[in-house]
Parts: C-alpha cells; sequence; structure tokens
C-alpha cells in the first residue's frame, strides 16, 4: 500500500470521531458561559492531536499520543464551560473507542485509559469545588471502570475480527496454491506421489507428508512416498490399530495431537521424521472406496480447523484423482512402448534406447536373433505353441541380461540384443549364452555388430543385419559378427 492509500485509510478511520468533536466544540458554545480564551486553547491542543497523529512519533505509539492530547483538549475544554457540569466529559470516550478498534497494542490501550482516569480524577484532586465537587468521585470511578470495560471488550472483538479476517486471508493464499499445485500435478509422471506428498508438506508448513497405499492380495500397507523424513519405504499390517488403518477403513480424517507415539502407524517413521506432536491422517478415495492415506505431520499443535489442515484436506481430495491419473498415464506408456506376448520393450522402445545411446556417445554392440524354422514350428505344432515358444525364450533371456543393457522384441521371431560398454569377447560370450537356451531345444541364428565412431544407428543395425543374415545362409544355429 503506498502513502496517499495509507493517508486515504487513516482519514476514513478518523473521519466519523473528527465529525463528533466538531459537534461537541460547536454544541458547548450553546447555553453555556465560555472562557473563550481557555476555549481557543482546547481548539489548539484539538488541532495538535490531529496533527500528531501524523507524524512518524504518532504513528510509532498507534494513535495513543495523540488521543492523549485530545484528552487534554476535551479536560481545557471543559473548563472553558464551566467545569463537570458542562456536559462535554463523555467525549472522552471517543479515544478509547479509537484505541481499541485501530490500536494492535494492548499497552497503548491501557495508556488512553490510564489519561480517562487522570482526565475524570485529577481536577477533583487538584482544582475541586465549585467546578469539581467531591461528590464526582463515584461517578468518575464508574465511568473510568465502564471505559476500560468498553475498551478491553471492543478490543477482544477487533482482535477475533481481525483473526478471522488473517485466516480469510490466509485459506485464501493456501487455496490458490492448492489449485496451482493440483494442476501442475495432473501432468503426470512417475514422481506424483512423492510431488503430492512434497507439495502437503509446502503448502500446509509441515515437517512430514507420508502416502500409505495397500498392497495388492495381503494384509498390508506400504508408504509408497515419503518427504521429510529419512527412512527407507515401510509397511503396516492392517490388521495391527493404528490411526492409519482405522483412517482407511472408516474413509474419515483424524487429526491425533495427544499421545501421538500410540497411534502412529510406524514408530521408525515417526521418529525419522523429528517426533511431530500434530499428525493428520487424511484418507483418499476413489469413486467412493478408500485407496490410500495421506498422513501429514507438524512439529507443533495444531488444530482440525486450521488453515494448514483444511488445506491437506482439499489436496487428498484431489491427490488420488492425481495419482490414478498418473497411474493411467505409466500404464499406457507401457503399454505404448512393450510387448504384449513377452513382456519385453517393443519396436518403439528399442529405436529410442539405441538413439540415447548414440547421442549420449556411449560404445554398444547390436545383436539379432531370429528362431530357427518358426514358421515349420507353428505349422507342426500350432500357433498357440509358437506364442508359447516366444515367451518362454524371452523369460529365460530377459533373466540373462545386465540392468543396463535391452532386450526387446522387433517382431515375429525376431529380437534385438543392445549391450552397452560390452568389448568383442564378453558380447559374443554373452550372446552364444543366450543362443544356446531357447525354449524346447529350438535353435537360433545370431549376428552382431559393435558401433564404430561416426556410425548412425541404422548403419550399425544394417551391419548387424547382415550378419543375421550370414548366420542363417550358413547353416543357421549359430552366431556371426560384422567385420
Amino acid at each position: 500500500m503506498g502513502p496517499d492509500a495509507g493517508r486515504g485509510s487513516y482519514a476514513f478511520r478518523v473521519a466519523p470521531f473528527a465529525a463528533a468533536a466538531v459537534l461537541v466544540w460547536a454544541a458547548v458554545i450553546v447555553g453555556s458561559s465560555i472562557d473563550w480564551a481557555l476555549y481557543a486553547l482546547s481548539v489548539a491542543l484539538l488541532l495538535l492531536a490531529g496533527a500528531v497523529r501524523f507524524t512518524p512519533f504518532g504513528r510509532r505509539f498507534e494513535g495513543a499520543l495523540s488521543s492523549l492530547v485530545f484528552l487534554g483538549a476535551v479536560a481545557v475544554l471543559r473548563d472553558s464551560a464551566g467545569g463537570s457540569g458542562s456536559g462535554v466529559a463523555v467525549v472522552s470516550l471517543i479515544p478509547v473507542f479509537y484505541t481499541a478498534l485501530y490500536g494492535r497494542r494492548l499497552r497503548w490501550l491501557c495508556a488512553v485509559l490510564g489519561g480517562v482516569a487522570v482526565f475524570y480524577l485529577a481536577p477533583i484532586v487538584l482544582v475541586g469545588p465549585p467546578a469539581y465537587p467531591s461528590s464526582q468521585y463515584r461517578a468518575a470511578l464508574l465511568t473510568v471502570l465502564v471505559a476500560a470495560i468498553i475498551g478491553l471488550a471492543t478490543r477482544r472483538l477487533v482482535n477475533d475480527v481481525r483473526h478471522q479476517v488473517a485466516e480469510a486471508v490466509e485459506r485464501e493464499r493456501m487455496l490458490g496454491l492448492v489449485n496451482d499445485v493440483v494442476r501442475s500435478l495432473f501432468g503426470g509422471g512417475s514422481q506424483s506421489r512423492l510431488e503430492v506428498c512434497e507439495a502437503a508438506r509446502t503448502i500446509g508448513a509441515a515437517s512430514m507428508a507420508v502416502l500409505y497405499e495397500p498392497v495388492h492380495g495381503t494384509s498390508a500397507m506400504r508408504a509408497t512416498a515419503i518427504s521429510g523424513a529419512d527412512a527407507d519405504p515401510i509397511e503396516i499390517s492392517t490388521l495391527r490399530r493404528s490411526a492409519v488403518t482405522e483412517a482407511f477403513a472408516s474413509g474419515q480424517p483424524r487429526m491425533i495431537t495427544e499421545d501421538v507415539e500410540a497411534h502412529v502407524g510406524s514408530l521408525e517413521l515417526w521418529v525419522a521424521a523429528g517426533r511431530p506432536e500434530s499428525i493428520l491422517y487424511e484418507p483418499l478415495s476413489r469413486a467412493g472406496e478408500p485407496v490410500g492415506v495421506l498422513v501429514v505431520g507438524w512439529p507443533a499443535n495444531v488444530k482440525a480447523e486450521d488453515p494448514r489442515a483444511t488445506v491437506v484436506a482439499l489436496l487428498a481430495h484431489e491427490a488420488a484423482a492425481v495419482i490414478a491419473s498418473a497411474d493411467a498415464l505409466s500404464e499406457l506408456t507401457d503399454m505404448a512402448s512393450t510387448d504384449p506376448l513377452t513382456g519385453l520393450p517393443n519396436r518403439r522402445a528399442w529405436d529410442a534406447r539405441v538413439a540415447g545411446a548414440l547421442a549420449a556417445g556411449q560404445r554398444f554392440t547390436i545383436a539379432m536373433f531370429d528362431l530357427d524354422h518358426f514358421k515349420e514350428f507353428n505349422d507342426a505344432h500350432g500357433h498357440p505353441a509358437g506364442d508359447r515358444l516366444l515367451k518362454q525364450t524371452a523369460a529365460v533371456w530377459r533373466e540373462q541380461v545386465r540392468s543396463g543393457d535391452l532386450l526387446a522384441r522387433l517382431g515375429g521371431e525376431e529380437f534385438g540384443l543392445l549391450l552397452i560398454n560390452c568389448d568383442t569377447a564378453r558380447a559374443t560370450e554373452v550372446i552364444e549364452r543366450l543362443r544356446g537356451l531357447v525354449y524346447r531345444d529350438q535353435t537360433c541364428s545370431a549376428g552382431f555388430a559393435c558401433w564404430r565412431p561416426g556410425e548412425s544407428a541404422d548403419e550399425v543395425l544394417a551391419r548387424a543385419d547382415a550378419a543375421l543374415y550370414e548366420a542363417k545362409e550358413s547353416g543357421r544355429d549359430r552366431v556371426c559378427m560384422s567385420v
């Protein structure tokens, strides 16, 4: 907010009080015997009170200093109109209301209430009758007491409103963050579960977040993503009572703030997360069925109605859809790059992996395998037997391939093997071993080529194909290398 906006806001707040003061100063003239010198002094003090509020010193005291000057102006005005009988003493409540409404610190309100006490009691002690008779003590004390009650009650109400407004603003900000996060999470990806946990921890200002999901076919739930705790994936039994299993079974959230240790699903994970004092167990559901529990912990006490807990609940409501979308996308991606019969990567995945090895500057060897007389085998034993031959051979070969290498079905009875950083002797050994592991003692032919600097992927593949053709032409059931 700029200076002009600040001045405009201040003018709006002061306007009704200033108008009341002007009316009082004008009304006191009517029907009263006025000491004009004192009246002029009271007007000067009134103007000074308004001017002080605009000074840095006045802003520092949040209006309390100008309120005290205003009380002095009212005191002088009362003297100018004859003392306690002038009827203007009630105006002393104006600074009490103003400070209670706009002051931030209790000490400034107490200072103003002290000024009101001096306003009423000092003239009785220092001036006395006839202007301020001693009979006014009781009325003065009651007025000060009422002013204190009004001021403190008003301040309490104002603070409650301020707190509610601050919570509403914070909740709106968090809702905006949730909306932005959910929109980005719906992009999918293999890290969606972890991203949901990190989003819950960040938006909810929490110290940890864990996602538990049921393990299919078992009576266990596994922590599939952990944020804010250095711990390995953990499984808990659904047969053992805990806040995790209760939230999952009931579909209802649980906020634990007392005896937390007795409710956690995993004591090890709770300790690794720094022993949070408040933990929210928010169930995730899809089509009305529970699919997991999002567990979020805070190091201090957090109530269920706290905005931080509210936004976590909103995020959890969307998390099931986010995870389902990511799983569906992952499944579609796998289907697009996987051969449905053998479960091996298909030609699309093969081409991408070979191109990646070439782009990374890796040394690699490409081998091509072809099952010998596969058509005749199909004709003799039927297509189901042929499919079984392909599946079983692929399963055996997969176990012989290093994790960094790639075995793929390229089509029909043809397979490809990509060996990374493998010399000729080692490549020959691996290829010969695979050739001897064909299902049902069938045979296969293989040809391979080692990448040469400057070659494209198609050129290496063409040389491997030529080597395979040579192996088949020279009697099958053998391995040939491109030279």
